[in-house]
C-alpha cells in the first residue's frame, strides 16, 4: 500500500472543499427557488435539477466529509447512499404521517446539511 503524496492530499482537499461549497450554493438556490414558487419554464427545470442534485448529494456529502483520507470512490458511494437513503426516509415519513410538505422537508434538510457542508468547506480532510 502506498502513501499518498502531500500534493495528492492537497488536490483531494481542494476538490472536497469545492464540492462542499457547490452543494451549499445548490441547497440555498433550491430553497430560494422554492420560496419564490418557480415551477415552469427554463428556471423551473433548473429548480428541479438543482433540488434533486442537492437532495441526493447534500446530506451524503455532509456525512462523508468526516471520512479521513478515504479513497474518492468510498466518499462518493457514501455520499450517494446516505443522500438517497435520507431523502427516501423523509419522503416515507411524509407519506406515513399524511403530511406531504416537500418544501418544508427541503428547508429542513438544507438547514441540517448546510452547516456541516460549510464546516467541511473550511476543514476539508
Amino acid at each position: 500500500m502506498s502513501v499518498p503524496s502531500s500534493a495528492e492530499l492537497t488536490r483531494a482537499r481542494l476538490a472536497r472543499r469545492f464540492v462542499a461549497i457547490l452543494l451549499v450554493v445548490a441547497g440555498i438556490t433550491a430553497c430560494v427557488l422554492s420560496v419564490l414558487k418557480i415551477t415552469g419554464g427554463v428556471i423551473g427545470d433548473i429548480r428541479f435539477v438543482v433540488t434533486t442534485v442537492f437532495l441526493i448529494l447534500g446530506p451524503g456529502w455532509a456525512a462523508a466529509g468526516f471520512l479521513r483520507r478515504a479513497p474518492a470512490a468510498h466518499v462518493w458511494l457514501l455520499t450517494v447512499g446516505v443522500g438517497v437513503a435520507t431523502t427516501l426516509l423523509v419522503a416515507q415519513f411524509m407519506v406515513s404521517t399524511e403530511h406531504w410538505r416537500p418544501a418544508v422537508a427541503l428547508y429542513a434538510m438544507t438547514a441540517l446539511s448546510v452547516p456541516l457542508l460549510l464546516r467541511h468547506a473550511v476543514v476539508a480532510q
